[in-house]
């Protein structure tokens, strides 16, 4: 029926072919389409009765039937599904059903996909709150979620990331003001601001363990095995300096492992000092030389890497020669490695606390034998966490501190900066380039620039003045809506390539740029922001070839971020969102993330769509494996796992418990919500509304108490004009009453009754969920693949489709008919649709004023 559509997107048919093949539709329509038309639908529908609001008149002619396409649509998806005529009227047979559907279809076909089929245009828009976490997460690294503050987004065509429903409030405007504010303190933090230790040990708070003698300059002299012990309390876990003040007494010592003598300017004249901690392990080690008799003495720094909390480390001044410490052969000095267990005795309370007593009372001496006292300690101190190694500091810290600015006078340190511009655009750049979806130059970078002078001209630091630009980044508009509108040189390159066969008074395709292209994947794939690969892409400006496009297709669809189609379009498609504020027996998160698995199964390994529906597999957590009464095959540390089916009597998206518990009431069963739920979202045929003034179900219920179900709805629908759509979709519905309103399947031991059977226009008969699935897989194939490509259609470009965009859904399901439209292979195709890569200008618009507070960056 469509044989030439692939070329009509493509080439430019010459005027006589259009012509014929307008007369023939047209033609056909009036000589055989229209006189069904009026046999067995304008006497109820008509301009006098419009039963069920429904005037069918209009649809006479082929200009009518151009004005009112979406009620020619309505019409065609009614006639083909056997809705409509209503059983009480003279209904045709399946022949002439067949021609009023598919001549109608015929002339609505040609009526819309003219020889230009325009890709549309959409509202520039703002990220949805989806979009906006993900995007925070993608540019800095953390899972913060500030939209969840955010009011709820509202829905347009069934999706959130509609742009003519993503409106912005005087409220979310302060919402967005303070998720900026909160995110650029989250991810950047000022060290100065944060806890540290400055300790020193000296005099009267030097510890030792062991026989000691004070000096005259309060440094203390300490006898061989002696040592001094230091509790440190680590606020975070970092990065600590040690400086150590002490020398050896005398110029050389005998030791008798130890026989050389050394120079003093020699590096070997160096002794060593071991650092334990409270276990006795060799944590590091301190070298000092002999400075002198008297007070003067060397010092040692050394950093240790410490967790949070208490420590105590002991300092023991040894007489060995630096020389003679061989760290690979001597197992007494190896850092990280060797225990001093003579040194353990140390660690009792009492012994500590009477060290600590007895030093209170110390006085200095004057005559102090050297030799029995062969090193001198002076003090022990402690700092830190450094600045940039400490534990309390984002993960992000790093990568947003690229540079520093230096102070000009270290030793003052009074905020007099150098090359302070210099070092916020190499911390900015890298931050706006990912937030604004492309290249930022100078001049563009330069307002944030600002922000972090200004901060230091307030006497704020310099990651202050980060924060402050990385706020005004997140709020920028730029970053916060989606602006895909066509600058003047694409415009003028469109309206080149179609030369003088365009007719003015038409509207413009323009190929979107790489840059806005890469946006439309990231966005539609991910829910998010492009990463690097994509905008190296867009730089090379490759992603206009569809062969590369794909390329990165296949690469974003391989990421983990991809399961946000699951998350987001299939939830959304499916109508699952609500799950989250049902009460269930089980998690909504478990009945949700059996659904998204299975998408994201078909996706991942390219199924057809129709396995959605025929899938003899699931995936389940343990929880929904107790509640469907299956092993759970999973480790205990596995969210899902993929189980069979078989025996189950269960089989794809029909039998999962998150579309049974949504389609029901809190107590029951309803198989119109069900049937309802098949139209709208497997067959895309969504029924009208209910009548004005037709009784629910519950009076019908008063009527006949005693009924059943099945009896109270066929009672319900006894009026014809409710028959014509309860007809069809009360036998979906029917088709599942195997299971109950939770999702469980019904006990077949007789103790439940109901009755799963059902019949579909045709003689389509079934009985129970399986059958249904598979009748709906074989004999509405196309269907439920057209349903897919429209939600997918619509999700990908962010607006409700139009008539016109048929055109481009019926070439979709071309490309894809012959490999059973296979999921991953209508996404790509919904990418190289027109309506994804083109937008729509009017072909006398020389420029796009309204879109110039945003430049555009190609």
């Amino acid at each position: 029926m469509r044989m030439f559509m692939t070329a009509l997107m493509t080439t430019i048919c010459s005027s006589a072919s259009v012509s014929l093949w307008a007369n023939g539709a047209a033609g056909l329509w009036q000589s055989s389409g229209f006189p069904l038309l009026e046999t067995y639908c304008l006497d109820c529908h008509n301009d006098d009765f419009r039963e069920a609001d429904v005037d069918l008149s209009p649809l006479q002619t082929r200009d009518g039937i151009a004005a009112n396409p979406d009620l020619a649509m309505h019409a065609i998806n009614m006639i083909r599904f056997g809705a409509m005529p209503p059983e009480d009227a003279d209904v045709p047979n399946d022949q002439d059903r067949r021609l009023l559907a598919d001549s109608l279809d015929e002339l609505v076909y040609q009526t819309t996909c003219d020889l230009r089929p325009q890709p549309g245009k959409i509202t520039a828009r703002r990220l949805n709150r989806a979009e906006y976490n993900h995007a925070i997460r993608d540019l800095f690294g953390i899972d913060l979620r500030p939209a969840d503050r955010f009011p709820s987004d509202e829905v347009g065509g069934g999706f959130d990331n509609n742009a003519d429903v993503l409106s912005v409030s005087t409220m979310l405007m302060d919402k967005y003001l303070d998720a900026a504010e909160s995110v650029a303190s989250a991810i950047v933090v000022d060290p100065e601001e944060l806890p540290t230790i400055n300790s020193t040990s000296a005099g009267v708070d030097l510890n030792i363990l062991g026989e000691f003698r004070v000096g005259r300059f309060g440094e203390h002299y300490v006898a061989p095995d002696s040592a001094l012990f230091v509790d440190v309390n680590v606020p975070v876990e970092g990065s600590y300096q040690f400086d150590f003040r002490g020398s050896p007494s005398t110029p050389s010592q005998s030791d008798p492992e130890n026989l050389r003598v050394a120079k003093e300017d020699n590096d070997d004249a160096d002794t060593v000092t071991a650092i334990l901690d409270s276990s006795g392990l060799l944590i590091a080690i301190a070298k000092t030389r002999f400075r002198g008799p008297s007070g003067r003495m060397d010092s040692a720094t050394f950093r240790l890497r410490l967790d949070e909390g208490q420590h105590r480390l002991f300092v023991c001044p040894t007489t060995w020669q630096a020389k003679s410490v061989d760290r690979e052969r001597d197992e007494r000095w190896r850092v990280g490695e060797s225990v001093w267990k003579d040194k353990t005795r140390w660690s009792t309370q009492q012994m500590l606390a009477a060290v600590r007593d007895a030093n209170e009372n110390i006085r200095p001496h004057f005559n102090i034998q050297y030799e029995n006292y062969p090193f001198k300690i002076h003090s022990f101190r402690v700092s830190g966490p450094s600045p940039r190694d400490r534990g309390d500091l984002p993960p992000t810290q790093s990568e947003i501190l690229r540079s520093e600015p230096r102070y000009r006078s270290e030793a003052l340190r009074e905020k007099d900066f150098v090359n302070i511009e210099s070092s916020a655009r190499q911390c900015l750049r890298p931050i706006a380039r990912r937030a604004f979806r492309g290249p930022v130059s100078d001049d563009e970078l330069q307002p944030y620039v600002d922000l972090v002078l200004e901060s230091i001209r307030r006497d704020e630091s310099f990651i202050e003045g980060l924060q402050s630009a990385i706020t005004g980044i997140l709020v920028s508009p730029r970053f916060l809506f989606r602006i895909e509108l066509p600058n003047e040189s694409q415009i003028r390159a469109a309206k080149a390539d179609v030369g003088e066969t365009a007719d003015p008074s038409d509207h413009l395709a323009v190929p979107l740029s790489s840059g806005q292209l890469a946006s439309r994947l990231s966005f539609f794939l991910w829910s998010s922001l492009p990463d690097d690969a994509l905008l190296s892409a867009a730089d090379r400006d490759t992603l206009r070839d569809p062969k590369r496009r794909r390329e990165q297709v296949r690469r974003m669809l391989g990421d983990s971020k991809s399961r946000s189609l699951a998350e987001q379009f299939a939830t959304q498609w499916f109508g699952l969102g609500g799950l989250s504020s049902r009460e269930t027996v089980v998690d909504s998160e478990s009945l949700l993330g059996e659904t998204r698995a299975l998408f994201n199964h078909v996706l991942t390994t390219n199924l057809p769509v129709g396995d959605l529906l025929t899938a003899n597999y699931s995936f389940v957590d343990a929880d929904l494996a107790e509640h469907y009464e299956l092993a759970f095959p999973g480790d205990a540390d596995q969210r899902f796992a993929k189980v069979s089916l078989s025996g189950t009597g269960r089989r794809g998206l029909l039998s999962h418990a998150s579309v049974l518990t949504l389609t029901s009431y809190p107590d029951r069963n309803s198989p119109v919500l069900r049937g309802k739920w098949i139209l709208e979202n497997v067959l895309g045929t969504p029924p009208p509304d209910a009548p004005a003034g037709v009784p629910g179900l519950e009076a019908t219920q008063e009527l006949a108490p005693d009924a059943t179900l099945r009896e109270q709805l066929e009672q319900h629908r006894a009026d014809p004009g409710c028959a014509s759509c309860h007809r069809v979709m009360d036998a979906l519905g029917f088709g599942l009453e195997q299971f109950d309103h939770l999702g469980q399947r019904r006990d077949e031991d007789g103790s439940v009754a109901f009755d799963a059977a059902g019949e579909l226009p045709g003689g389509r008969r079934f009985s129970g969920a399986m059958e249904l699935s598979d009748v709906l897989a074989k004999t509405e194939t196309r269907r439920f693949a057209e349903t897919a490509t429209r939600r997918l259609l619509a999700f990908a470009i962010g607006r409700e489709l139009r008539p016109a965009d048929r055109c481009f859904v019926e070439a979709i399901l071309d490309r894809c008919a012959d490999d059973d439209f296979r999921l991953r292979d209508l996404i790509e195709a919904v990418i190289d649709s027109p309506p994804f890569t083109h937008f729509s200008v009017p072909f006398n618009e020389g420029s796009v004023r309204d879109a110039e507070f945003i430049p555009s960056h190609d």
